[in-house]
């Protein structure tokens, strides 16, 4: 009796744990967030530095991207609106990613603590944004940003006066 109570808590516990592996990121899905990771670090860097060679490789030509301000810009209008003298970082922090992916298409959300002067306006208010990647032609372009302001709670707030 106490082999077959043994044998059926070992079992128990070796199909809980195989199942409890499976539940981990695929091996694809681990090899894309470090892609699209890699690439969201090229584009804040490029953004500190005014690189707009970089962002325009980056940005999809379709780009839509929604500022906090509820603003919305075409590439175009981002790529003027980050030029230097336009948008200097005083630091650049960027937090709590999360990304979401679904095959050549990833969901990435996040917060911004940076403090910048945008257009000559000091902004220090925290930003949670959501960016969508695709991946073209073996690139991961971004296609979508959208931002809103935030308190340090991760409640809305209004713009910085």
């Amino acid at each position: 009796m106490r082999r077959i109570l043994l044998l059926s808590l070992l079992t128990v516990a070796l199909v809980g744990g195989a199942r409890a592996q499976g539940t981990g990121k695929s091996q694809s899905d681990a090899k894309t967030e470090e892609e699209v990771l890699k690439v969201e670090h090229e584009k804040d860097q490029a953004m500190q530095k005014g690189d707009l060679a970089t962002l325009t490789r980056i940005y999809a030509d379709n780009l839509i991207f929604v500022n906090p301000r509820g603003e919305v810009l075409s590439k175009a209008q981002r790529l003027a609106d980050v030029k230097p003298g336009s948008l200097d970082y005083l630091n650049f922090k960027r937090e709590d990613y999360t990304l979401h992916i679904y095959g050549n298409t990833v969901v990435l959300t996040g917060v911004s603590k940076s403090v910048l002067h945008n257009h000559g306006k000091l902004i220090r208010t925290p930003r949670q944004f959501m960016q969508v990647y695709v991946k073209e032609g073996g690139q991961w372009r971004m296609v979508s940003h959208h931002a809103n302001f935030v308190s340090e709670d991760g409640l809305p707030v209004q713009e910085e006066k």
